[in-house]
């Protein structure tokens, strides 16, 4: 990924030229713990027709393997580090400008080339940026930019229990990796160390079985038109667009277990453009010398648009020809538009005296298609103050510290307003292809005709202080925010199975501080030392009287747990679907040794975590020495809780490294035998324990870990060529860099895994790590040049 910003070009005569080029090349840092002792087997004997790793310890004996092969029974290492490839990152970007007093320009190309960790996965993008603006004459000027990208991946991997992480997590390590590459011949369509089933797979073959190419073009930007009235006064007008066009194509070849009817080809074409028109009248005045005042006016218009048409073939009539028109089983479509338009206005009001104390306020009105007509305006004002209260007592001479630079107090309060996605105020049919042809489809989901815009209120207070010659300096925040009348769905019985309601009431609150530090600073040398802290707590005060508990879970996905909140209680609790049964002492229940199990239920709900954590922290050091720099970046995070489900599955298949644990009398477990009511004598086998508490159903607080971590992200080493050498070779500049990035966690509590989780940004993955890549550490270098 490159992100450019927007420059205007430097005043100087001729162009001024830049490049800038990244290189990096990521491998996995870690992955799940496995034990290292046991091979393929079950009952403490090797056995090479299961795909379990219960068998006996490694001896080295020789056997006939599944391609014919003579292999050794012993360890072949873990399977993370050798399947995944070393990725690549390479990106370019030249950029030319110029600016004069009149005119100002600047044009820059970049490209990024980038290969995966994953065969064939890759990312290719272009991009051109055009930035223009020039001033006609004392009264009118404009400005403009635009930009043009193109972005293609290619095979995307696949995730989750169809993907090739799930199936690395349980191949016993007597298994060498390099022979699953022959996955299919002439004669077997899916060849594996065992038969495969639907849901254990040759990873090698899933990598074969998909394929996927995603492209998007893009284009956005904007025209500003200025005209100046008066030194004081003056209007714009604004256009901005923005524009993307992306086709998708998925291949399925079937997993080589069905027949060759099933295999399936995708496309999706998917348009969305958005405009916004915009006009502003803006003022300034000063009175009095010191009492400024300003002001504005405007409105805007936003309209968004999104199309999309979706193709669906099955039983292609030739291998490797991918076309809708060549199908012979299912062939349908799908089309989408959806439509919305929001209009506002608003204006500023910015008083300021003597630059030592000012108020700034707004006002808002927003009308949004898609709320009901009674209901679809709302509005949000706010108002900021500011009081640098050191300039004031300088100012009056009231005696402010020498080592006192700065102060500065802030207060403000806010009020923003939230409408929803576009028709859910009515019910309405829908058709889809079927086999035979067209079906009407009817809402599962009631719509609703009253609904009201959600509202957040927010307050904020805020200090910044800066000392002795700004050496030392802090910035704190403390805020509060209660978001109400919240568009939520909740379950009913009858022809819909849910309902858009307005509910709830929201309360986040938190505190932020910044520490800014140089202890030490030389002419040549400076050692700055800068910290962020932040805490931030989220309740659900209340919900709905027919919705007492919110889920953000997929419900078609069996992931051991839930992640929602309850009325009264903090958003992001995990709760387990499955838990131990125990006693009101807290003692597990037992039955013939093992543990007894529940399933979550609105009866019975076991919160065992929550995502949340207790402060989040950054230590940035760096230092300079001449045209040296180093910089290093520490991130921090302490509380919140994790659930591996990565490890839950290779317990259940005896590749956990908790699994090595196999003594040969068995597990005695400490709980309370529920025939007896007493404490637990009865000894289990290893592998029945490690059977019953694993897999996709696992009692989750089995695998709920601490999301606590310190993590050594960033390390930047480099030099700034001094411009006196450059000169001779005519280059402005010239800077050298190497970086590191993911470097290690120096402190974690996750069983090999990243506690930071999710597979995506949803609050549901944040709660788990569930066949996620393997975090990947990174190492590059980049330069710059300017002529």
């Amino acid at each position: 990924m490159i992100l450019i910003t927007t420059k205007r070009g430097v005043k100087e005569k001729g162009f001024g030229v830049t490049y800038s080029g990244n290189f990096t090349w990521s491998s996995v840092a870690s992955s799940l713990e496995q034990q290292t002792t046991y091979g393929q087997g079950k009952g403490g004997v090797f056995d090479p027709n299961v795909f379990e790793s219960f068998g006996a310890p490694f001896d080295g004996h020789t056997y006939t393997g599944w391609l014919g092969q003579e292999l050794q029974y012993k360890d072949y290492g873990n399977k993370f580090d050798q399947y995944f490839n070393t990725g690549f990152t390479q990106s370019h970007n030249v950029a030319i400008g110029k600016a004069e007093e009149n005119y100002n320009y600047r044009a820059s190309f970049g490209s990024t080339d980038s290969k995966g960790l994953f065969d064939g996965e890759e990312i290719n993008k272009i991009n051109i940026d055009l930035k223009a603006g020039m001033r006609m004459n004392k009264y009118l000027s404009m400005d403009s930019k635009i930009s043009l990208s193109r972005t293609k991946a290619t095979d995307r991997p696949q995730y989750g229990k169809g993907g090739e992480v799930y199936q690395l997590l349980y191949i016993p390590r007597n298994i060498p990796l390099n022979d699953l590459k022959t996955f299919r011949s002439d004669t077997q369509r899916h060849i594996y160390y065992v038969n495969p089933t639907l849901q254990e797979l040759n990873p090698y073959y899933i990598n074969y079985q998909y394929s996927n190419m995603d492209e998007r073009w893009r284009a956005f930007g904007y025209y500003t038109v200025k005209l100046d009235f008066t030194p004081w006064l003056y209007a714009t007008g604004k256009y901005t667009f923005d524009y993307y066009n992306t086709s998708i194509e998925e291949q399925n070849r079937t997993n080589g277990i069905d027949g060759q009817t099933k295999e399936s080809y995708k496309s999706m074409e998917q348009r969305y453009y958005e405009h916004n028109i915009e006009g502003m009248i803006i003022g300034h005045n000063t009175f009095a010398e010191k009492f400024r005042l300003g002001y504005s006016l405007g409105g805007n218009i936003m309209y968004q648009r999104a199309s999309g048409l979706t193709g669906y073939s099955e039983n292609m009539a030739k291998e490797g020809i991918w076309y809708h028109n060549s199908a012979l089983g299912k062939n349908t479509a799908e089309q989408t538009l959806t439509e919305r338009e929001t209009r506002s206005v608003f204006g500023t009001l910015q008083f300021a005296w003597d630059e030592w104390i000012a108020l700034d306020l707004t006002a808002r009105n927003d009308w949004s298609s898609t709320l009901p007509k009674n209901n679809c305006s709302y509005f949000y004002p706010s108002a900021n103050l500011s009081w640098v209260f050191s300039d004031m007592m300088r100012r009056y001479d009231w005696g402010l510290p020498s080592w006192i630079t700065f102060g500065k107090l802030r207060l403000s309060a806010a009020q923003v307003g939230k409408d929803t996605d576009p028709y859910v105020l009515y019910n309405y049919l829908t058709y889809t292809q079927g086999v035979n042809g067209p079906e009407i489809s009817y809402p599962k989901i009631k719509a609703n005709p009253d609904l009201k815009p959600e509202i957040s209120s927010a307050y904020e207070a805020g200090l910044d202080m800066k000392f002795l010659n700004n050496r030392l300096g802090f910035d704190f925040t403390y805020y509060r925010s209660l978001t109400k009348n919240q568009i939520m769905t909740v379950p009913m019985s009858g022809e819909f199975s849910a309902k858009y309601i307005n509910a709830g009431k929201i309360l986040n609150e938190g505190v932020e501080l910044m520490l800014y530090t140089t202890p030490v600073k030389t002419k040549d040398f400076e050692f700055n030392l800068d910290m962020s802290l932040a805490h931030n707590n989220t309740t659900v005060v209340e919900l709905h009287d027919n919705a007492k508990y919110i889920s953000f879970n997929f419900k078609d996905e069996n992931m051991l747990v839930d992640v929602g909140a309850e009325e009264g209680g903090r958003l992001g609790n995990i709760y387990a679907n499955t838990f131990y049964a125990r006693n009101e002492n807290g003692e597990l229940i037992l039955r013939n040794g093992m543990p007894m199990t529940k399933s979550n239920s609105s009866a019975e709900r076991k919160c065992i975590g929550n995502i949340q954590p207790d402060l989040l922290m950054s230590v940035t050091p760096s230092f300079s020495y001449k045209g040296f720099f180093l910089t290093a970046m520490f991130d921090m995070r302490f509380g919140g809780d994790i659930v591996s489900v990565s490890e839950a599955i290779a317990t259940r298949y005896g590749t956990a490294k908790r699994t090595e644990y196999r003594p040969a009398e068995g597990i005695v477990l400490d709980g309370i035998d529920e025939a007896t009511g007493l404490k637990n004598t009865i000894a289990v086998p290893a592998e029945d324990y490690y059977r019953s508490i694993g897999g996709d159903n696992a009692p989750a607080e089995e695998f709920v870990y601490d999301a606590s971590y310190i993590k050594f992200k960033e390390l930047s080493i480099g030099y700034s060529f001094p411009s006196k050498w450059l000169k001779k070779i005519h280059v402005s500049n010239l800077r050298l860099a190497f970086v590191g990035r993911n470097l290690c966690y120096l402190l974690k509590h996750t069983p090999g895994t990243s506690p930071e989780g999710g597979y995506d940004t949803t609050m549901f993955s944040q709660a788990i790590d569930y066949t996620a890549v393997p975090y990947t550490r990174t190492f590059g270098f980049s330069i710059n040049v300017g002529f």
